[in-house]
């Protein structure tokens, strides 16, 4: 990723380090006039425009200073601002490339943490860090050659003793500061996911009444960044001040050195003056190289950790892809066993089924028999065997992943809803839709008459993040709405209604039937009343299909539909009484 950006824009560092090189030499002069000026004074003065000509040459230096800042500023922190967003929009581009397997075993408040501090600690390495490296190593060279060269390279070699001890204090220090930051930065995280966890799940938090709980989680965690932070401070809080005391014993030197010279009258006072102003410009470089250390090191523990995100691989490839563009909705799945990423155990055992295209099926089953993870399998979530899964008669391994998903409309069983109007909700994902559309797949979804009678601005209404506004079943109502609209030749419904009454979910089903031709449509749910007139039903129970056929069929086998079938009716009529 930096190596990227600086192939695009080495040139805004070049002219920033030249303008960060200019100031250096600009700032040699001034001594050097000043230095003029005291021997000047002191051996008597006759022309008084001389004074003048060097305090104006003084001002002269100050503006040329203050314009080579203005311009190295412009060009290297502008630069790292770019690399700031430049960053950002390749790891927002990598997220969405990863497969659902990242995102189940990542945490939201992890990514924000590399979204915000670990780039913001990268983006300070590519500025200020910049600035100090080329400020310290040049000024440095710079004005130990002018300290030697104008004025003694005897004094100027005993003041720069202490350089030598600061290179490897500096490599030490540096080590330590690498391996702190990443801790803090891991604490970040940590305490940046809870945050964001416990915000989204306030009113479950208030509901239970674990505000207190929630309270001290949260203390303990904040508690821990704190402390990682000390840690870190105690590192720094030692290096900086030895710093600062090898640039003062070089100071000490000077001064026992420089002023005994002065008074043997090896050196006039005006060159011991510039001696001791260029030594004080040397100082700052030497204090610089603490912050350097400490800014590159941060930088490097966190564009490690971004490292890992952008070096994430997805699971999802497609070997020899087919040419498809528009799929029918012909489904085969022949003698599929499959496990999620890093599970042990087979959640589909040896599943055959056949979807017709234009066909309208049910699979129904119990709890955990993965009826979800067929509808997974279809989007191809996850991988899957080669071999196993045909659409149109191709391997699904063989269709591009976004021609497949451009071809399905999936309606997960955990709604979620964008913090936007309920038009543009319905819109998501489809340019240029017209109100008629929209209000036509709404009126499909059961939807529309809700949002004229009980929204307060129709279908302009603002729905909250995530929908919290709506009621469970209006979510999912959107939801549907936002698939059908898609005009997509497959439809999955996972149990996306379960938040709706029977019957509303039986009209919902029918109306698909009625409102959608040439569409397969695949309803997974655990009401079997609203899924009866389905096509195929298909059965599922421990991640096998054990039956499969129409309601009748099924009903008259005896079998596992139907006892659950007679315990759902016997079920409604006791919460009828």
């Amino acid at each position: 990723m930096i190596k990227s950006f600086i192939r695009r824009y080495w040139w805004m560092y070049l002219m920033g380090a030249s303008f960060v090189i200019l100031v250096d030499l600009l700032q040699l002069v001034s001594p050097r006039i000043i230095g003029n000026i005291i021997d000047r004074l002191k051996t008597g003065v006759e022309d008084i425009s001389v004074l003048k000509t060097s305090l104006y040459a003084i001002i002269g230096v100050s503006l040329g200073i203050f314009i080579s800042r203005f311009f190295w500023r412009i060009f290297i922190m502008g630069s790292a601002r770019r690399f700031e967003y430049y960053s950002k929009k390749v790891l927002f581009e990598k997220l969405l490339s990863l497969p659902a397997s990242f995102y189940d075993r990542i945490k939201v408040g992890e990514l924000m943490a590399r979204f915000t501090n670990d780039v913001a600690a990268v983006r300070r390495a590519m500025g200020p860090a910049i600035v100090m490296s080329v400020d310290a190593i040049f000024m440095t060279l710079v004005t130990v050659f002018a300290m030697g060269s104008l004025i003694s390279w005897k004094l100027t070699w005993i003041v720069i003793i202490p350089l030598p001890p600061l290179a490897l204090i500096s490599a030490f220090f540096g080590r330590l500061i690498h391996t702190r930051f990443k801790k803090v930065q891991a604490a970040f995280a940590v305490m940046t996911d809870s945050a964001e966890e416990s915000v989204s799940g306030i009113r479950v938090i208030k509901s239970y009444g674990q505000e207190k709980s929630r309270y001290e989680m949260m203390y303990a965690k904040s508690d821990d960044y704190v402390q990682k932070n000390i840690s870190l401070i105690r590192v720094w809080g030692m290096f900086f001040p030895l710093i600062q005391l090898l640039a003062s014993i070089g100071y000490v030197i000077a001064m026992s050195f420089g002023g005994r010279a002065v008074i043997t009258g090896q050196l006039t006072l005006g060159e011991f003056v510039t001696f001791t102003t260029y030594l004080g410009m040397l100082i700052w470089p030497m204090m610089a190289t603490g912050w350097l250390i400490n800014i590159i090191q941060r930088g490097r523990a966190s564009y490690s950790r971004l490292k890992e995100l952008l070096n994430e691989e997805t699971d999802i490839i497609t070997k020899d892809p087919a040419k498809v563009e528009k799929l029918t909705g012909d489904i085969e799945i022949n003698r599929l066993t499959f496990k999620y990423p890093n599970s042990k155990d087979a959640v589909l055992k040896d599943v055959y089924l056949h979807i017709p295209a234009g066909s309208k099926i049910a699979i129904v089953g119990t709890t955990g028999s993965g009826k979800s993870t067929l509808a997974k399998i279809l989007t191809r979530l996850y991988p899957i065997p080669e071999g196993k899964v045909f659409i149109d008669g191709k391997d699904i391994n063989r269709i591009d992943p976004a021609v497949l998903r451009e071809n399905i409309a999936y309606v997960p069983q955990e709604t979620f809803l964008f913090s936007e109007t309920v038009k543009n909700n319905i819109a998501f994902g489809v340019e240029n839709a017209s109100d008629e559309e929209i209000i036509r797949y709404a009126s499909i979804a059961a939807i529309h008459s809700d949002i004229e009678n009980d929204f307060p601005e129709g279908y302009e209404t603002m729905v909250g993040e995530r929908g919290v506004t709506l009621s469970g079943g209006q979510k999912q109502r959107i939801a549907i709405a936002r698939a059908l609209l898609k005009k997509a030749p497959i439809v999955i419904l996972d149990d996306c209604l379960s938040a709706v009454d029977t019957e509303t979910e039986l009209k919902i089903i029918s109306s698909l039937r009625e409102g959608i031709d040439l569409r397969t449509v695949i309803v997974i749910s655990h009401r079997l009343k609203a899924v009866r007139d389905a096509d195929i039903i298909y059965v599922l129970h421990d991640g096998e299909i054990i039956e499969s056929g129409a309601h009748d069929t099924l009903m008259e086998k005896g079998g596992l539909y139907k006892r659950m079938y007679e315990r759902q009716l016997l079920e409604e009529k006791l919460e009828e009484e």
